[in-house]
Parts: structure tokens; C-alpha cells; sequence
């Protein structure tokens, strides 16, 4: 795009130059992002995720694509991003303890091509039994073409586990998903 400094004053509405991603019609000026820089993906799992074996590394699966663009899901664990930029990673888990005891501590990180992200990683502790917590996080990083990422979780506790809720009624719910993750490239 191209105009005249300034862009628009009271006397001059300036000039628009319409070219590739640009177009004008009525007046309205209109921008087309290219299709490189629309990466993204929505993926969640309808399982519950155990923990079978205590202070473990586990990796968060994810068993269900929402909508995606050059960002899939390798193995059920691995986001794997087919352009390369930054993108921004937003994820939810439930976590549930499911017997009475000691509260339990759960640290829940990321895995950039199969290494522990330095700093990315969330403690929460979960009290006594039936205990359901929502936990969301976020992280930014530049990604290369072809690389993944995996969220991954551990506790002492193997009565700790990621749950899925299925939909209700009274009222009518929907399901909750034991996972979700949400990776959007944002440059």
C-alpha cells in the first residue's frame, strides 16, 4: 500500500494504492492475510488421560481436530506446524483426583521437537478426592517448518488424571474435553 503523507486530512482523503493482499470496493478498503500466515489448530481429546505410574512423564494426547491449517496433530501428541513463524500456544486440562489423601502436585510443560522448553512449565496442586480443576496456560515460541510441540504432565499421585466430562442434562451441556489445545501462529 502506498499514499500521500498524510494518509487523510479534512481537505484530502489521500490515495490508496490496490495491489497484492489490498482491495477497495464502495470506499471500503479491504486486506487479504496470505494463506502462509493463516496457521492454526484446535485439538482436544474425548478420553480420560490416567496416571498409571507414579512421577512419570506423560504426554497429553489428543484425540480430536476442530478446525486446523497447516497445523495437525503426529502420534495423537505431537502439533506439528507445517510453516514456520511464532505462534502462540493456549491449552486447558482438567485434573481430577480421584481418591482421598495428601494433596497431590501436578506440573504440566512443553516439548518443542521432543525437548523440555525451558521456563514453560505450571505446577498446581490438587486437594483431597473429587477435586476437578480447570488449568490453562499459555507460551509463545518460534517454530521451524515441520516442528512440534507436546504438553506433557507428571505427578507422585496415580489417582491424578486428566478427565473427561461427558455432556449432561439439567440443563443440557455439552462435554468437556480432558484437553485441548489451541495453536495459532501469530507472525
Amino acid at each position: 500500500m502506498s499514499h500521500k503523507s498524510p494518509f487523510a486530512t479534512t481537505v484530502d482523503w489521500g490515495v490508496v494504492q490496490v495491489g497484492s493482499g489490498l482491495s477497495v470496493s464502495n470506499g471500503i478498503i479491504s486486506v487479504t492475510a496470505s494463506p502462509a500466515s493463516l496457521n492454526y489448530g484446535f485439538f482436544y481429546d474425548t478420553t480420560t488421560q490416567t496416571n498409571p505410574v507414579a512421577s512419570a512423564v506423560n504426554t497429553v494426547q489428543f484425540n480430536t481436530t476442530g478446525t486446523s491449517n497447516q497445523v495437525t496433530v503426529v502420534g495423537g501428541t505431537a502439533v506439528t506446524v507445517i510453516n514456520a513463524g511464532t505462534y502462540n500456544k493456549v491449552f486447558t486440562v482438567s485434573v481430577q483426583k480421584t481418591n482421598p489423601g495428601a494433596p497431590a502436585t501436578v506440573s504440566i510443560w512443553l516439548r518443542y521437537n521432543g525437548i523440555d522448553v525451558a521456563n514453560s512449565r505450571q505446577d498446581i496442586e490438587v486437594p483431597n478426592q473429587a477435586a476437578l480443576l480447570f488449568v490453562t496456560g499459555n507460551f509463545t515460541l518460534a517454530m521451524t517448518a515441520g516442528s512440534n510441540i507436546e504438553m506433557c504432565w507428571s505427578t507422585t499421585d496415580t489417582a491424578v488424571q486428566l478427565s473427561f466430562l461427558p455432556a449432561a442434562v439439567g440443563p443440557i451441556r455439552p462435554a468437556t474435553p480432558s484437553a485441548k489445545i489451541t495453536l495459532t501462529r501469530i507472525s
